[in-house]
């Protein structure tokens, strides 16, 4: 019974059946299967096959002021030829007018219409009532009736001819029952197999925008479908009949005052699909099925997807996130393949799409940097030369199956990639040899880690804090230093941290001087033991380094003392590291800090920061992608770059410990 209930609810079935039955009606009271000649019989039976078409053909889609026009202007012509035909002239001249009627609003609807004024103008709201009438009057179904019923009457009036009783009310039934047929519910599917007509099916697949994206129509009904809906369906163009694709709705929007919605594809299975209807998109209402789906196609952690404008080393991403928990820093997965890359964010944008007319749709544009593939052995992360796919899924990253080997001594875990047990290793020998600065704002946690790294260090490595603010006396144990025990302090075997203590905070050129003096000194006494084949390793910290070794522009126009003092000291640090000298320089602002000693560090962590000067020189270390995170750093969260990251890749680390600062 349901499969006959099927196949007549097709409409070319509905067709043939309505062809058939009024073929023998006119054969039983007119003799002849087919309609006479006559001008006016051939117009009075097809306005009722125009009502049929209508019905079956025309009406179960969208009708506008161009359908009426379409409509009108064959019946205008075909009255103009059947005009001797009418004993009325009144009569005939009311049914023109009607249709010219027609013809004139329609034009105006569409003439009046303003894509560029809002709905509530005047011009588009005449429009739009010009519009309406147009459409419920001049649709098919009921154009073609009128002209039908019209011209009936005037058969049984014999105005034009005469019918019989019997014949007038069979006509009448048949048009009645055209009208009762339900445009929804007919369909073109021949297919043998019957298929799910349950309450499940909420669309059909309007256009491909991609090997993952489905654009569906959604049904007139079932418009509360909402976002992460998780739903399956077949899809004609697959390569194997028995594929179910299971996937889940990325969006939905208004368009053209109908419901729309984006269907992401995750999955495809092979299993008897043979209750799907193809290209039907069908809403998963188990509750079993939902929650096993859900952690299938890893819904929760579900972030967004690839869209244009993404490149190797960086990628776009329209954000559609069930819970709004993303924030910058943290850590993506995504496929290429079968190879997992991870990548970082760093930014997001709002952004919206015209999509037509005065239709708009909004959304969230996130950015993210290519971090690569991990590799677990040397603690790193591996560079990927490719770009993923438009809507490639992309996912919020999964560590917790990775068992980080452990490692010592001079690799260093700095901190990890936040929200993940990724870690972030620096090797501290490469660190000092090389070069390190420590750039950011006060109290954005520099010091904290120059104090671990110094406790650190100071196993195998001579460490020497020049400075001036008293700061490092608290929290350390330190030896002061003069030129009279700095040979001491060199050969000795106890793990001591000297210091070298600045009279003032000012970078006049007797402090300048005086520094650069004892940094000479370190380094005549670093050469000579390289010569004589017992080198040292020595760790020079310059706190607040603005003040040590401050940028020429700093000092004064005339000031040439202080600039030739600091020229030598970017020399000693360009020359020291061959004999063992290295630095860990630490400031706030690079702009205050001389270039030619920042240029020789090798390894950059830079802190939060908000200066102009420290974007432009930090972009040419970290990328001009990532400077754009700098001002929204947390406190502790850093990025990290350079020789001595086991990675080499700039990336934002959480360098947070249990312990203040």
């Amino acid at each position: 019974m349901s499969k006959l209930k099927f196949y007549l609810t097709n409409r070319f079935i509905l067709f043939i059946l309505c062809v058939g039955i009024f073929l023998i009606v006119n054969y039983l009271f007119t003799g002849n299967y087919l309609p006479t000649t006559e001008t006016k019989d051939i117009w009075f039976y097809s306005g009722l096959f125009m009502v049929l078409f209508s019905v079956l053909f025309i009406e179960p889609f969208y009708s506008s002021p161009k359908n009426v026009i379409t409509n009108s202007i064959p019946l205008l012509l075909v009255y103009i030829a059947i005009q001797q035909s009418f004993k009325s002239e009144v009569l005939w001249w009311l049914s023109i007018g009607v249709i010219l009627f027609l013809i004139i609003i329609s034009i105006l609807a569409m003439a009046l219409s303003k894509t560029d004024e809002s709905e509530d103008s005047t011009q588009n709201k005449i429009s739009e009532k010009l519009k309406s009438v147009a459409v419920l009057l001049g649709q098919g179904k009921v154009i073609y009736s009128a002209v039908f019923l019209s011209v009936l009457f005037l058969y049984k009036i014999e105005l034009i001819n005469t019918i019989s009783d019997t014949y007038y009310f069979v006509l009448v039934i048949l048009w009645g029952c055209l009208l009762l047929i339900n445009t929804k519910s007919i369909h073109s599917q021949f297919s043998i197999i019957e298929p799910n007509k349950s309450n499940n099916s909420i669309g059909e697949i309007f256009s491909v925008q991609s090997e993952r994206m489905f654009l569906v129509k959604l049904f007139e009904d079932k418009k509360y479908i909402k976002k992460f809906d998780i739903v399956n369906f077949k899809y004609q163009m697959d390569d194997y009949a028995d594929i179910v694709n299971k996937g889940f709705v990325f969006d939905t929007y208004n368009l053209n005052k109908q419901k729309w919605a984006k269907v992401l594809l995750l999955k495809k299975d092979k299993e008897n699909s043979t209750k799907l209807k193809s290209n039907t998109v069908y809403k998963i209402t188990s509750n079993e099925s939902i929650v096993q789906l859900t952690q299938e196609l890893k819904v929760e952690s579900f972030v967004g997807v690839i869209i244009e404008g993404s490149k190797i080393g960086t990628i776009k991403f329209e954000y559609s996130k069930k819970t709004n928990d993303i924030q910058e820093g943290d850590l993506l997965e995504l496929f290429v393949g079968e190879t997992k890359i991870y990548y970082q964010v760093f930014g997001g944008i709002t952004d919206s799409e015209n999509l037509e007319l005065k239709d708009e749709f909004g959304f969230i544009k996130g950015e993210a940097i290519q971090l690569g593939t991990w590799n677990n052995e040397t603690l790193s992360f591996e560079k990927y030369g490719w770009i993923p796919q438009i809507n490639t899924p992309i996912f919020t990253a999964d560590t917790e199956n990775i068992i980080v080997p452990e490692f010592d001594l001079p690799e260093y875990q700095l901190g990890v990639i936040p929200n993940t047990s990724l870690p972030s290793v620096i090797n501290l020998d490469n660190a000092i040899s090389h070069h390190t600065a420590l750039i950011g704002v006060t109290g954005s946690g520099k010091s904290f880690l120059a104090k671990e790294i110094i406790e650190k260090l100071k196993i195998d490595t001579k460490v020497i804090c020049i400075d001036f603010t008293g700061e490092w006396k608290k929290n350390l144990e330190l030896t002061t230093l003069n030129k009279e025990n700095l040979d001491g302090f060199l050969s000795s075997k106890d793990n001591e941290i000297g210091l070298v203590e600045l009279p003032v905070v000012s970078n006049t050129v007797k402090v300048i001087q005086s520094t650069e003096n004892f940094i000479s000194l370190i380094f005549d006494k670093a050469r000579a033991a390289f010569e004589a084949d017992s080198p040292l390793k020595i760790c020079l910290v310059l706190e607040e380094a603005h003040t040590i070794v401050p940028e020429g522009s700093f000092l004064g126009v005339n000031d040439w003392d202080s600039k030739a003092v600091v020229n030598k000291m970017g020399q000693v640090a360009l020359q020291g590291r061959k004999y063992g000298v290295g630095l860990l320089v630490i400031a706030q602002r690079t702009a205050n800090v001389s270039k030619t000693v920042l240029t020789q560090c090798n390894t950059i962590i830079c802190f939060q920061a908000f200066d102009e000067t420290s974007f432009t020189f930090l972009g040419n270390y970290i990328g001009k992608d990532l400077v754009q995170a700098l001002p929204n750093l947390k406190q502790y969260h850093a990025i990290v770059t350079g020789k001595a990251i086991k990675s080499n890749i700039p990336m934002i680390v959480n360098l947070e410990r249990e312990t203040d600062d």
